[in-house]
């Protein structure tokens, strides 16, 4: 009964924890969950083990138990850090975060055990507390998963700010107050009032600055979302006057040629009465030399889409690159204006400024979108040199320190439409596709 209650004590303290601690990280692990699985198994049962062993000897004392306990805790830090892919300081915010959680969670346990049946506690170590720790876990973890999804996950994917470095050290700090002061489980102190508050402090600072925290960086990013949609918006303003202002040149050209063809008939009219085909040959090629050439064309029957591909093809052009462009879009989708520009405008950017950079080799970019049925289509793949800079699964900018914004504004698009927004490259290649769920009625 005692080693089954010291078995229960060590994985009731650390593997309900252990999972809250992986879910916001659910979909970055670096082994499958069914491998990390069988290693926390694997882990606790040898734990669970020593700790028997332990706990039977003469010199063993109840302080000792918590120094065994909290030594584990940080060794299964370590390696949760090593076994998620993401940055440390977002990491180590979360764990602190479920760590001040369980510390509550066990502080009422093992206050209801040392306070009210400490006698008995005396005899059966543990019992009461896994008991109520056991029955806590059931009362509160429906509700601490809902906290991990609508607060945590969007906070740690919403953006790579510098801020998570100094946040970083808040429950840090908090907890290495409440556990010089609360961490011995002599039941003298545990079942004291001081022991149980002092932890509950703990919590709730530690969960009122989280929500303050998260809240902050979820609007941060989604200012810096805005900005890029109102940059974006702004640039297809000058491509849309770029584009009138062509459209303006033609007309002109279009009038004179017409005021000019009068007089160009009546020449040919003469060349052609005196039958001198040679002149009248000559005169024709020069007067083809000086018609104007046609530099817009219709690449699909969308308007915003059709202004946005003509402006980066004259900008490819003019800087030699290679463009191979096939749209087959309708006049109508049911995307708005601003999200085609998003897409449109920061998947050809991108692709633009990795060409512009290249020193040697063929520069090229191979731009495909279609509609078929439901799904809208979208593909670009470009020539590069040098590294992409990227952390795990985000891009990194170019052009600033931390993440870019063009990457994960098309992926807030597709995201938008029930779509996806795919980025891989190889040695010399980048490629980027993007599907959106558009319905046609």
């Amino acid at each position: 009964m005692k080693n089954l209650m010291n078995v229960l004590y060590i994985v009731i303290y650390l593997a309900p924890f252990a999972v809250l601690r992986y879910y916001p990280f659910r979909d970055r692990l670096r082994v499958s969950v069914k491998t990390l699985s069988m290693l926390y198994a694997a882990l606790l049962g040898i734990q669970a083990a020593i700790f028997c062993y332990l706990s039977l000897q003469p010199f063993w004392t109840i302080n000792l138990t918590q120094t065994y306990r909290m030594g584990f805790v940080v060794f299964y830090a370590l390696l949760s850090f090593t076994l998620v892919k993401e940055k440390l300081s977002k990491q180590f915010y979360v764990w602190s975060l479920i760590f001040v959680f369980a510390s509550v969670i066990m502080a009422n346990a093992n206050f209801i055990e040392a306070r009210f049946f400490q006698e008995f506690a005396r005899s059966f170590p543990h019992t009461v507390a896994n008991l109520v720790a056991a029955l806590q876990i059931l009362l509160f973890f429906p509700f601490a998963t809902k906290f991990i999804n609508r607060w945590v996950v969007p906070a740690i994917q919403s953006t790579d700010s510098p801020i998570w470095y100094t946040v970083g050290l808040i429950p840090a700090l908090l907890y290495s107050e409440a556990f010089m002061t609360t961490g011995s489980l002599d039941f003298d102190k545990v079942s004291s009032l001081s022991y149980l508050l002092i932890r509950y402090f703990t919590f709730w600072s530690m969960l009122l600055i989280s929500i303050v925290l998260f809240e902050s960086l979820k609007q941060t990013a989604e200012n810096a979302r805005l900005s890029e949609n109102a940059r974006m918006t702004e640039q297809l303003l000058a491509m849309e006057r770029e584009h009138y202002n062509r459209l303006t040149r033609h007309i002109e050209e279009a009038k004179r040629a017409r005021h000019d063809l009068r007089h160009h008939l009546s020449i040919i009219q003469a060349y052609l009465a005196h039958e001198n085909k040679e002149k009248l040959k000559e005169y024709i090629d020069q007067y083809q030399l000086t018609l104007p050439l046609e530099s817009t064309i219709l690449w699909c029957h969308n308007y915003t889409v059709n202004v946005i591909v003509q402006y980066y093809l004259d900008l490819a052009q003019t800087a030699g690159i290679d463009v191979d462009i096939q749209l087959s879009l309708p006049k109508m989708m049911k995307i708005a204006d601003a999200d085609l520009c998003v897409i449109f405008g920061n998947l050809l950017e991108n692709a633009l400024e990795a060409c512009q950079k290249q020193s040697a080799s063929r520069r090229y970019i191979t731009f495909r979108a279609d509609q078929v049925r439901d799904n809208v289509v979208i593909t670009v793949d470009n020539s590069y040199e040098g590294n992409i800079l990227k952390v795990d699964d985000v891009f990194l900018s170019s052009k600033h320190e931390g993440m870019g914004i063009g990457i994960p504004s098309v992926q807030a698009v597709a995201k938008r439409y029930d779509g996806t927004a795919c980025f891989e490259y190889t040695k010399n290649v980048f490629r980027s596709s993007v599907i959106l769920q558009v319905p046609q009625n």
